[in-house]
């Protein structure tokens, strides 16, 4: 099977690609500008939100796996909604267009929204995305599974961690450096997810070849103190101990939004590192198989490990 990956360069997407190839696909990568360097790719330059440079990219294959997103915690709705939602309909398009009957989305648990409960959410807990880029992830699910001649799934993660995420450099970065501050006490628990994870399991999603399913797919569960303390404790630095009340973190993201165009502080940050969000993936194992091969300890040193070889983390230091 030849599959074509939207978002090939990107964080999760490299994961995907690496996946596939482990077992046996033949994999083509969808690339805007960046090169990718793995053997045994073939490489075809496009844009998802340009419709005319995917019908070539989607000839020749038999599936699609659709990471390519715009995704971002603040930011204007017209940007999340080109390209995620615009995006997914242009790729689903050509696939139609073309004949190509199996499509996997990459999607995002931001979809559930941070509800108040600590029940644990399942594929069928309500969706109530709270900013953009959740609110354009639930629509381009619903643009996709609309399509009756696609085959079309979904997969869901949540906070995703590894070497390569932006979110872990400025977490490391912050903890390194001392500035690192707990909303709360640190207690609440947060679901997180490697793109290894994500990709494995979004392999066993395109080979299941069921339509309109959603799977949820977690690494593991832990709290936010947990995970602070452990790359504090890899990073070879004091533990981060620091806190502010939940609301009045809130309110001082309430007054970074409202002051500043691209606000370092967003209310939708504070809700979820403030706020409990258990999220089951027990039907991505009962039906597929799907088991993590990352837990916290190992999620953290892939994490570590990186940035130091990249020479991101001042622990490295230059040589004086």
């Amino acid at each position: 099977m030849r599959v074509l990956v939207t978002g090939a360069s990107g964080f999760i997407g490299t994961h995907v690609v690496t996946e596939l190839l482990a077992n046996g696909y033949g994999v083509r990568a969808l690339a805007r500008h960046h090169k990718i360097d793995i053997e045994g790719v073939e490489v075809v330059r496009g844009d998802i939100t340009k419709p005319e440079s995917l019908l070539p990219a989607v000839d020749g294959v038999d599936a699609v796996i659709h990471n390519a997103a715009y995704a971002m915690d603040w930011g204007k709705r017209h940007l999340f909604y080109r390209v995620n939602v615009e995006g997914t309909r242009n790729v689903a398009e050509a696939c139609r267009k073309i004949g190509v009957m199996r499509m996997v989305l990459t999607s995002s648990a931001g979809v559930y929204g941070f509800p108040n409960t600590t029940a644990t959410i399942t594929e069928r807990s309500a969706l109530r995305p709270l900013n953009a880029y959740g609110k354009s992830k639930l629509e381009s699910e619903r643009v996709l599974t609309a399509y009756r001649d696609i085959t079309a799934s979904v997969v869901r993660p949540p906070l995703v961690l590894g070497a390569g995420s932006r979110a872990a450099g400025i977490l490391l970065s912050k903890i390194e450096q001392g500035n690192m501050t707990y909303v709360g006490e640190g207690t609440q628990h947060i679901s997180i997810a490697h793109p290894a994870d994500v990709a494995r399991c979004l392999r066993l999603v395109l080979e299941r070849d069921e339509r309109g399913e959603v799977y949820n797919v977690v690494s593991f569960v832990c709290t936010i103190r947990e995970l602070f303390e452990e790359a504090a404790a890899q990073l070879g630095v004091e533990k981060p101990k620091r806190h502010v009340p939940y609301r009045v973190a809130y309110a001082m993201a309430l007054l970074s939004e409202t002051f500043f165009r691209n606000p370092p502080l967003t209310r939708f940050r504070i809700v979820s590192m403030g706020t409990t969000r258990t999220i089951s993936a027990e039907k991505a194992s009962r039906e597929l198989g799907y088991a993590p091969r990352f837990d916290l300890q190992k999620t953290v040193e892939d994490m570590v490990m990186w940035y130091r070889k990249k020479d991101i983390l001042a622990h490295e230091g230059t040589p004086m």
